[in-house]
């Protein structure tokens, strides 16, 4: 337990700001499939500029990062409580590092929690 904060951290990181390879090889087919100067040449020029500049700052890939959901397996006797707080924390300061973005609004007040741990 006592790396899991920083591990959730790092995945994080890498799940927002880098795509994997095989998504990485047919983005790169696919442009080079599109017709040149049309619009969604352009469009996917963007969005190739855009995954090249998430992983070369390690800034969120789309702007909506999505909503961070986590699915846990434990060994009987790990403290559950202690790897959903591991969690939470991991999540707040992933955002502050803005690896993910405050994309947390209450749906009644529409404030922003800014950590994207709102209800």
């Amino acid at each position: 337990m006592q790396f899991l904060e920083s591990s959730l951290i790092e995945l994080i990181t890498q799940t927002s700001t880098n795509l994997p390879p095989d998504v990485r090889t047919a983005m790169k087919h696919v442009l080079g499939e599109e017709t040149p100067h049309t619009q969604a040449a352009q469009a996917l020029s963007v969005i190739a500029t855009n995954i090249d500049m998430a992983l070369d700052d390690e800034g969120p890939i789309c702007q909506d990062t999505g909503m961070p959901t986590f699915v846990v397996h434990t060994p009987i006797g790990v403290n559950q409580l202690v790897v959903k707080r591991a969690i939470k924390a991991a999540v707040a300061e992933a955002t502050k590092r803005g690896k993910l973005r405050p994309n947390s609004v209450d749906s009644l007040t529409g404030k922003n929690s800014g950590d994207n741990l709102g209800e």
